[in-house]
């Protein structure tokens, strides 16, 4: 009887001989697409700073994964998903991506955070291999950085904060805007889209404070933005970050309005704050979740059905969409699908229409696929909708 390991060993030999016999068989399952299955790959952050975030991510990429292979695949291949965990770790992303080309082999990667993302898709680059729709996004390193194997679906952060400060200074009587961000390059990006936002308004921003990954105390922060007047907060960060912002801002007494990007869009964000939460605006890019449409209703329940116990927000539903979208890439590949075909069948989308993200489109010199938004706002405990479509200037 042979150990798990010791089978492994014998099979390698035999799959390479076959390679000799057929090349084609050996850059098949080089890229990912064997007779049977599909490889996809995914860095998620299911430990570290922002494990709700990664858990619901994963949720809603696994209900899109079993639904699209109850119903045969793709081609007749099922789709298998390699998930790793990189703790919200630049590092440790890069890691994940290398392991996900080099060991397991797939056809495409996706993943969900904005630093970790900067890494992979710089590796990715070279390794040649299309990182699909990830959930995070920043103008200079990534939607428009003319990356050719990424492909982007979620707006840059220089085009949400442009639209949501813009929005916000003119519809809700905003004097003295404020933006809280990260230092990094997303981060960065946050603060340039708030100063055009607010440049055009012929004003400028009262401040502008900053803070590090990771971090979970504000108090300092929070001081500085009342002390300087700020009537709006922009809070450039993530959901659990976010709710920290107000609860810190309460306990001093500071009342602004806040503001989110589509990270805060979400459920979680009301579940943490309670009380706290109402007034909150936040920008929106997905199907409501109260819609009565068959797409919403279909997400619904195939996200209860292969992932129960998980309430649909913004993360499950941008993760499931996302999915069905790669989905979608692979099969619009054809047959037999390959990275570079992969790559085509994208810059043929002009645009392709998803049921719960609307239309996105890319071509060959554009992979900065979705540059609209709309605004929501928490009320008597949750979220609804205040402002049409809103594109990016």
């Amino acid at each position: 009887m042979f150990s798990k390991r010791s089978r492994l060993h014998r099979f390698v030999p035999s799959v390479a001989a076959a390679a000799l016999l057929c090349p084609g068989a050996h850059q098949a399952l080089a890229q990912g697409a064997t007779d049977t299955a599909v490889k996809v790959g995914a860095y998620n952050a299911l430990t570290g700073p922002i494990p709700l975030t990664g858990k619901q991510m994963a949720a809603g990429w696994n209900a899109a994964v079993q639904a699209v292979n109850a119903a045969g695949g793709v081609h007749g291949r099922k789709i298998e998903l390699i998930m790793e965990d990189d703790g919200y770790e630049p590092s440790r992303a890069m890691a994940a991506a290398r392991k996900l080309v080099e060991r397991d082999k797939v056809l495409v990667v996706t993943g969900l955070g904005t630093p970790t993302t900067v890494v992979a898709a710089r590796y990715l680059e070279q390794a040649k291999v299309p990182l699909l729709f990830p959930m995070g996004a920043s103008s200079t390193q990534l939607n428009q950085a003319g990356l050719t194997q990424l492909f982007m679906a979620h707006p840059a952060y220089m085009t949400q904060a442009e639209i949501v400060i813009g929005w916000m200074m003119d519809n809700t009587d905003v004097k003295k805007p404020c933006i809280l961000y990260q230092v990094d390059p997303s981060g960065e990006d946050h603060f340039v889209g708030a100063k055009k936002a607010t440049a055009a308004r012929k004003t400028q921003l009262a401040a502008a404070e900053t803070f590090e990954r990771g971090t979970t105390e504000f108090s300092a922060q929070v001081l500085k933005m009342k002390n300087a007047g700020c009537d709006f907060v922009y809070t450039a960060t993530t959901l659990e970050a976010g709710a920290r912002v107000v609860t810190a801002a309460d306990r001093i007494g500071f009342t602004p309005k806040f503001a989110g990007f589509t990270t805060q869009a979400d459920t979680t964000l009301i579940k943490l704050l309670g009380p706290l939460a109402e007034g909150f605006y936040a920008a929106d890019m997905m199907a409501r979740p109260e819609s009565d449409s068959e797409a919403v209703k279909t997400y619904h329940a195939n996200l209860k059905k292969y992932a129960p116990g998980i309430e649909p927000t913004f993360f499950t539903t941008y993760g499931y969409a996302s999915m069905m979208l790669i989905a979608e890439a692979i099969r619009d590949a054809g047959p037999q699908p390959t990275r570079q075909k992969v790559i085509e069948a994208l810059q043929s989308w002009n645009p392709k229409q998803s049921p719960l993200m609307g239309p996105v489109a890319f071509s060959p010199s554009n992979h900065d696929g979705k540059r609209s938004l709309y605004m929501i706002q928490v009320k008597d405990g949750n979220w609804t909708q205040v402002s049409g479509w809103i594109d990016a200037k």
